[in-house]
């Protein structure tokens, strides 16, 4: 869900990450990573021949050791600690208030692990590089591995150098031997995530209101929150009018509001979703408001509207305040401040020739009942039982989603 600057500088930070302030990062790239988001790994003809052929001759301490690591033991160590996380999660809602372990977390440990205990090997020889050399490439070696595809055989040795010389793998590639035979759906990976990420919400708002005195649990299933787009403010529907404004007080706390919406946003724009309290003209005008308060901390809604802009009392066009500012920003990178530049004035171009009062505000709500957030006018639902996490995810054996 990349949606700053559309294709412009989309490696270094997202939609959310600006709107949200969360300040860009260098990315650097590193081809022996491959982290398969989306992306499905099946195991080739060449490496079922190789299992097949195993047990017949050649050395295969790599597939040897592959063989006593159980996976499903790092997930199940994951899921425990993301539970624990889970019943500290806090009283106050932000997703980031408590680490989240992934599954790719998980599989890093199982390949550090695999691969400490090779180069342990390797320290035993005279040339531990040389060994390991010879071990991956040395087809007339004692020492050369047999039953290893090519991807393998290369990630295998990259991983293996690296742990040898820095302590510590490349990065976590679904095509090690490790994995072969293990099918792993990149995105069961994403969507654990976001069900973490709403286990926690959820375990927040309830224990503001505990504190508060008010049982989540007991809540009618018509209760809803209703966040605005603008002032971040947290409305409460579909409750008695006795726990309408005691619910609104404690939950419109410090960035509650701001990070409720940000959440409700993510889980309302993955791919799928077809939410429909999203339209590109009513997230325009959420784009073009926040940037534009952000960095000059105007409100467009109290503008000037005419000619394609908005200008200030004093008669200063809003474009111009914006490009000051991101001139002196330190949060945008020097070498694409001109194509922020850019993006902001057409934005605003763009909400202005539309009319600010033509397009609907992206006012966003979310249903809560028996102490959980339950997503609404979209189809995918967020919750563990929903019939779309069911098929989705399903019985994975890696899913974090499906323990506890």
């Amino acid at each position: 869900m990349n949606i700053f600057l559309e294709n412009q500088i989309r490696q270094h930070q997202t939609l959310l990450d600006i709107m949200f302030g969360i300040k860009p990062q260098n990315v650097k790239q590193n081809k022996t990573v491959q982290t398969n988001r989306r992306d499905t790994f099946t195991v080739s003809h060449e490496a079922q021949e190789l299992t097949e052929q195993k047990a017949m001759s050649g050395r295969t301490r790599n597939t040897d050791i592959d063989s006593v690591i159980n996976l499903q033991e790092y997930v199940d160590a994951a899921a425990k600690r993301n539970q624990e996380a889970l019943e500290n999660a806090g009283s106050k809602i932000d997703v980031n208030a408590v680490t989240y372990t992934s599954v790719s977390a998980a599989f890093r440990r199982a390949l550090t692990d695999k691969y400490a205990r090779l180069a342990a090997e390797a320290e035993t020889h005279a040339d531990p590089e040389g060994y390991i050399y010879e071990k991956y490439f040395g087809r007339g070696s004692q020492y050369y591995e047999t039953d290893l595809t090519d991807v393998e055989r290369s990630i295998g040795y990259n991983n293996e150098m690296r742990m040898y010389k820095e302590g510590k793998i490349c990065g976590v590639s679904y095509q090690d031997s490790l994995f072969r035979g293990k099918p792993i759906y990149g995105d069961v990976i994403d969507n654990d995530r976001i069900l973490f990420q709403r286990q926690i919400v959820s375990r927040q708002i309830s224990n503001i209101l505990s504190d508060a005195g008010i049982d989540s649990a007991r809540l009618p299933d018509t209760c809803a929150y209703t966040v605005d787009p603008y002032s971040y403010q947290i409305s409460v529907d579909g409750v008695d009018e006795s726990l309408k404004l005691p619910m609104e007080q404690v939950l419109n706390q410090g960035d509650n509001g701001k990070n409720l919406y940000k959440h409700i946003l993510t889980c309302s724009t993955q791919d799928g979703c077809n939410s429909t309290q999203i339209s590109a003209d009513s997230k325009l005008k959420f784009q073009a408001f926040q940037e534009v308060y952000r960095y000059t901390s105007l409100d467009l809604r109290e503008l000037d509207e005419r000619n394609g802009t908005y200008y200030t009392k004093e008669g200063i066009d809003i474009k111009k305040l914006v490009q000051a500012a991101v001139s002196q920003s330190e949060q945008v990178p020097g070498a694409h401040k001109a194509q922020v530049k850019q993006w902001l004035c057409d934005m605003i171009s763009d909400i202005s020739e539309k009319g600010w009062n033509n397009v609907a505000d992206m006012r966003l709500s979310i249903l809560f009942h028996s102490g959980r957030l339950v997503d609404t006018k979209q189809d995918i639902i967020f919750v563990k039982d929903s019939e779309w996490v069911k098929n989705k995810i399903g019985s994975s054996w890696y899913s974090l989603s499906n323990k506890g």
